[in-house]
């Protein structure tokens, strides 16, 4: 007979709580629309959530990761698209090009990114980090022109334009109403030139 102090609820298995990012990151945004980004704190995050603290820290160690974190996929260039870009045929500046252009098309929730990189844009906090943030994105892409003739300091150069041309392009996006980032990044690329002798 089981003893009358155990109690019949299931226990918990002590699991980490699986939760969607993006989920988390709208009701986030949300919130720092309504009380300010300084305002809100990853506990009430959390509790909006439905979730642990524990549970949130385990996907964002901070708010600035809760924000950049799904930024950067929105504006990462990652290696396989890069490939297939040039597997296409196309020129280095529009691989690039078309690998971002994918890699935002791609996204579960293109609002919540747009979310993310207005609240970036608006926070000083946010957008003192950008570089930083963007480092490994940076590195690869300069890894990207050097493998394709560009020789060191140019592909450095190269690499320093392409992410502030973009980052620019999808922030003036994220501000506008147009639901489609396309014309941003088009407009954007075609300030970009690559040294003579190369395409």
């Amino acid at each position: 007979m089981p003893d009358s102090n155990t109690s019949t609820s299931p226990r918990l298995s002590g699991r980490p709580q699986s939760i969607d990012p993006d989920g988390v990151a709208r009701i986030a945004l949300e919130l720092f629309d309504q009380h300010g980004y300084a305002q809100v704190s990853m506990a009430q995050i959390a509790e909006a959530s439905g979730i642990g603290r524990k549970s949130l820290y385990r996907y964002f160690s901070s708010k600035a990761d809760l924000v950049w974190g799904g930024a950067l996929e929105a504006i990462s260039v990652s290696e396989a698209a890069l490939n297939t870009g040039r597997q296409t045929g196309l020129g280095l500046i529009e691989s690039l090009h078309k690998a971002i252009l994918g890699a935002l098309r791609s996204l579960p929730d293109l609002e919540v990114a747009r979310g993310r990189l207005r609240l970036i844009a608006e926070q000083p906090e946010l957008l003192s980090q950008a570089s930083l943030r963007m480092s490994e994105d940076r590195e690869r892409t300069t890894r990207f022109f050097m493998e394709h003739g560009v020789n060191e300091e140019q592909a450095e150069y190269l690499a320093i334009a392409f992410g502030a041309v973009l980052f620019t392009a999808c922030v003036r996006w994220a501000q506008s109403t147009q639901p489609d980032p396309a014309p941003f990044l088009a407009n954007a690329v075609q300030v970009l030139q690559m040294p003579r002798g190369l395409n």
